[in-house]
């Protein structure tokens, strides 16, 4: 079987046992702070398992993308480490069945589905689960001592909480993979492979460490795609399989092809591939320099191994393979290319500039390469630690391992620093019922209250705090729409909403200030939206839906938004695009954006399940987690989008919408801002009061200010050529009145000399005018003006002596072999001598 023919197996052997098939979600989880990504199957589940969310069926099933950086570093070295890789999984969260179910359905596909010899199967169970155990011999025909038990084979969610049992379905790979003992057991040795692990989630662990059991029980499983192929394919390793063959054929045909830069190639494409199509890009913290780091190390084992083509050239090879089960893999293909180009082309400009930086650093640490200079190297250069170790062994100097992983540490405790743990335990807070689509104003009771962190009864005036209410009409910030602001009105005290947060689906946080009185939990009171601002928000709201449509047909169907923030005087609308949009191309777009304005397209809603609103063509984002039934937003038959936001009731209610400006925010990533409504009419007064005072100013009509403008610019730049020309003719003139011009006697022609420069410009300018003096023999030059200083050695002399090297005995400086600068750090007397003892 093909891995994808397993993966298909796995899933119809599921749904045929009642259990509604999940398509994978993205690898970013959704509104889960505390990991950067998706690394099992049933974290996308998790507010079902909580209770948070009803599941769409009492069963289900799902092939999930996920994403482990633990494994980055380890990629190549073994047989088994993957980053990315897909867990099959069938689930139970609210308890339709337990052990006794999962148990039999295990069995069934393993040794009928999958028709693999009994005789080589072992299962474990926790020492205290008799009931599995039980559950084993009565319900399969597992041989009684092939069940083992293991005091691995337990489950927590952490120190608290959830947590129960489990049992894994262990592979004989045979006697010669193992310690040679004919009795062996698994998870002893190599010969036992885990390929399968059913979780019973039984119980809930309290702070003392004592167990209580849960009113609903429910089943957790989780299979590799990758394992389990390796083991039917008859295969040592995941990268013999089928899954990955087609990229390691695609790696082996570098000129000095290796085993381990064949996988890490092979198993980075597939990363970078799904990371990028998910919405990641390359940056320095976060998940994006994860993903930086994933494309860095495998571009460099393609440099070292000589691949003949770009790395970019395998997302070809991931599309086709993948895109199967994936189909959403093949819209952004020509974006994830252009963003493995521009960071590979990146890459290599920085590991020429590293390299210059290495060699400074053993300079001064010719034994020992402290931690954060390897660190440095790493973090800004992207240079893998491995590849440090190999450059510094080849020179006989270690590298001070552990003090880099703490400045990994360090580097990855602030990358763990983000949104959202204002609410550590938001599953817990009060739900509230959103009216706010339809009304600004509704009656309501408070249900919580929350003053510092803390739950409390009541709040008085002048008390900062977050009041959560049965139901409300205020928005609470989601979706790059910010929160709703206004007033709750009570008997005994009024409220000042200055910002609504959602901490989770369907918890409403009304951040605010007790202006007048106070205000307990069970007060009635009057909630109320500042509507005029909600209106404007609603106008910027739907102007990024014209405008993301406007964009598709400009620019094509593979523009899609990966980010916006919509507020009452502006919206700014992220998305993916290699290059500057042209001046024809922005024209188009607001040309576009205003005639779906003025032809009134009338709003409508409707709910319907995710599926069915993705087949109807209803766009979507690639990186968002939507639930089972979507809200589908649509102006006219133009337009269509998943959206849970605020909007105007036909498009001419946006008014005049302006472009204010496009730009670059990221490696192949622009922006647009963008102001509609009262905030765009404010916005072009003031643009043309500002264009009539610069017309004034320069004694034109407005519309011939840009012509007049030109002009001056030309003559500015005439006049600065002029000035410049001037400068090299005193530069000259300087040089060639001195009385003499020293030439030192040293390996090669040699001329120190001060001159009177002030600016690093001017100083080069003299270098190359004593340069002019040595002729076609060339040599070196160091020109002074007492502060700054230039080294300048002639390309044929550069492979002896670099004017890096020369410039570290005048001070602190860099540059490339040919050029270097700096600041002086020794007196200029000192300094001559020291470049002439250095060539003598």
């Amino acid at each position: 079987m093909t891995g994808a023919q397993i993966r298909q197996r796995f899933l119809e052997h599921f749904r045929s046992r009642d259990h509604l098939e999940l398509p994978s979600a993205p690898l970013i989880p959704h509104r889960d702070p505390t990991t950067l990504f998706i690394s099992a199957g049933m974290q996308p589940l998790k507010p079902y398992f909580q209770g948070v969310s009803q599941p769409p069926a009492p069963r289900l099933t799902s092939a999930q993308k996920c994403f482990r950086t633990v494994d980055i570093a380890e990629v190549g070295k073994t047989d088994r480490h993957c980053t990315f890789f897909e867990m099959l999984g069938n689930f139970a969260p609210t308890g339709d069945y337990f052990k006794e179910g999962a148990i039999p359905f295990a069995w069934s596909l393993v040794t009928e589905g999958f028709a693999m010899p009994k005789d080589r199967l072992r299962v474990t169970v926790h020492p205290t689960d008799d009931e599995a155990a039980g559950l084993w011999r009565q319900e399969t025909d597992v041989r009684p001592e092939w069940i083992y038990r293991n005091d691995e084979n337990w489950w927590a969610a952490g120190d608290t909480g959830p947590s129960g049992p489990d049992s894994e379905i262990w592979w004989d790979r045979g006697l010669e993979y193992g310690c040679g003992q004919a009795d062996c057991y698994p998870d002893h040795c190599d010969r036992f492979l885990e390929f399968w692990n059913l979780v019973f989630m039984q119980f809930d662990r309290q702070s003392d460490g004592s167990l209580q059991p849960l009113p609903r029980p429910g089943i957790d499983t989780g299979m590799g795609l990758e394992r389990i192929t390796s083991i039917l394919q008859d295969v040592d390793n995941v990268f013999d399989t089928d899954l990955f063959r087609p990229l390691m054929d695609f790696a082996a045909t570098a000129r000095r092809p290796d085993r381990i830069a064949q996988r890490v190639i092979s198993d980075h494409l597939r990363a970078m591939t799904f990371l990028i199509a998910d919405g990641v890009t390359p940056t320095n913290e976060g998940r994006g320099y994860v993903l930086r780091r994933l494309i860095r190390r495998a571009a460099l084992h393609a440099r070292r191994t000589e691949l003949p083509v770009k790395l970019s050239a395998g997302v070809d090879v991931v599309v086709s393979e993948m895109s199967g089960h994936y189909p959403d893999l093949k819209q952004p293909r020509d974006y994830v290319v252009g963003v493995i180009d521009a960071e590979t082309e990146r890459f290599a400009r920085t590991l020429e500039q590293g390299m210059e930086q290495f060699e400074r650093m053993l300079a001064r640490n010719p034994r020992l390469l402290p931690g954060e200079d390897a660190f440095l190297l790493h973090d800004t250069y992207g240079f893998p630690l491995e590849l440090t170790h190999e450059l510094a062994h080849e020179r006989g100097v270690e590298v001070d391992e552990q003090g880099f992983q703490d400045a990994m540490a360090r580097q990855r405790e602030r990358s763990r620093t983000m949104s959202g743990q204002r609410w550590p335990d938001a599953a817990a807070l009060p739900r509230s019922e959103f009216k706010g689509y339809h009304a600004t104003e509704t009656e309501a009771r408070v249900v919580g209250l929350r003053r510092g962190g803390e739950a409390v009864e009541r709040v008085a005036e002048g008390d900062q705090v977050e009041v959560f209410l049965d139901v409300t009409p205020f928005y609470g910030e989601s979706g790059g729409q910010i929160g709703d602001t206004g007033i709750l009105e009570a008997p005994g005290g009024r409220v000042r909403v200055e910002d609504t947060q959602k901490p989770s689906d369907g918890v409403y946080a009304h951040l605010g200030t007790v202006v007048v009185g106070s205000l307990e939990v069970g007060d009635e009171v009057v909630a109320r939206v500042d509507a005029a601002r909600r209106r404007q928000v609603a106008r910027h709201h739907s102007a990024t839906h014209l405008l993301h449509k406007s964009l598709r047909e400009v620019l094509g169907e593979q523009t899609v938004q990966r980010g916006s923030w919509v507020g009452p005087d502006h919206t700014t609308f992220d998305f993916p695009l290699n290059r500057a949009i042209t001046e024809e191309e922005l024209a188009a777009v607001s040309e576009k954006v205003s005639a779906a304005v003025r032809a009134a397209l009338p709003f409508h809603e409707s709910y319907m399940p995710y599926r069915e609103a993705v087949d109807s063509g209803a766009m979507h984002l690639f990186e968002e987690k939507y639930g089972d039934t979507v809200r589908v937003v649509c102006f006219g038959d133009w337009t269509c989008e998943l959206c849970g936001g605020t909007h105007v009731a036909n498009t001419a209610d946006v008014g005049t919408a302006v472009i204010v400006s496009e730009s670059s925010i990221g490696q192949g990533l622009r922006r647009i801002d963008l102001v509609v409504g009262e905030a765009a009419d404010a916005l072009v007064r003031r643009r043309l009061g500002q264009l009539s005072g610069l017309g004034r100013s320069l004694g034109v009509p407005p519309e011939q200010v840009a012509s007049r403008v030109g002009s001056l610019q030309q003559d500015l730049r005439a006049a600065q050529r002029e000035n410049r020309d001037l400068r090299e003719q005193v530069q000259k003139l300087e040089v060639r009145t001195r009385s003499k011009v020293g030439v030192q006697h040293t390996r090669i022609p040699l001329i120190v000399e001060q001159a009177p420069a002030r600016t690093g410009d001017e100083l080069r300018g003299f270098a190359d005018r004593f340069m002019e003096i040595l002729g076609d023999e060339g040599g070196a030059v160091a020109v002074t003006n007492g502060d700054l200083f230039v080294v300048k050695v002639s390309n044929n002399f550069t492979d002896a002596f670099q004017a890096t090297e020369l410039a570290r005995l005048l001070g602190q400086g860099g540059g490339r072999p040919n050029l270097a600068q700096g600041r002086l750090t020794v007196d200029w007397t000192e300094a001559r001598a020291k470049l002439e003892e250095a060539l003598r």
